[in-house]
């Protein structure tokens, strides 16, 4: 027995949803961009904001900083703002474009919204795993605190990888 017909706009969206996942984002954004046309074709005047918010998405992990996908976000959560998906992908591009302040405030109004999102806690927890800066009275984005830490992570990935080796 199959199961509701799926429209052409969504079915293209969940494609791309999938080659999002496998980090395939030119042709997720060409999908995202055909789910937002294939709405229009289907006589919906304003497309759904997880098409467009996904769409940004995509952009910015294509492109790395994309000014084009935090707008994108930013439009998608201003017209949904009852959707966690969309706050976390917002906090996503933020990340990238490294607006930290701004990310964590749109993490947290997506967990406001669900509290037990997952994607989000997952970024959150990615985001935590930095260590204390080297030198703590200087900032964190101190030249010296940056070099230092880098130095420091290097010859702990080279000295684990001594250990690892000789076990």
């Amino acid at each position: 027995m199959a199961g509701p017909a799926v429209s052409p706009s969504e079915d293209s969206y969940r494609k791309g949803l999938a080659l999002l996942e496998r980090r395939n984002y030119k042709d997720a954004i060409l999908l995202f961009r055909n789910a937002i046309d294939q709405e229009r074709v289907e006589g919906v005047k304003t497309p759904k904001m997880k098409f467009v918010s996904f769409l940004g998405l995509a952009l910015t992990y294509q492109q790395g900083r994309s000014e084009e996908g935090a707008k994108l976000c930013e439009q998608a959560v201003k017209r949904d703002f009852l959707d966690p998906d969309l706050f976390c992908n917002l906090g996503i591009v933020y990340l990238r474009n490294r607006q930290k302040a701004r990310a964590f405030e749109a993490f947290q109004k997506g967990l406001n919204l669900e509290a037990g999102h997952q994607r989000i806690r997952e970024e959150l927890e990615r985001f935590d795993r930095r260590e204390q800066p080297v030198f703590a009275f200087l900032p964190r984005t101190h030249p010296v605190n940056r070099l230092v830490g880098r130095l420091r992570h290097r010859l702990r990935n080279l000295f684990s990888g001594t250990a690892a080796s000789e076990a």
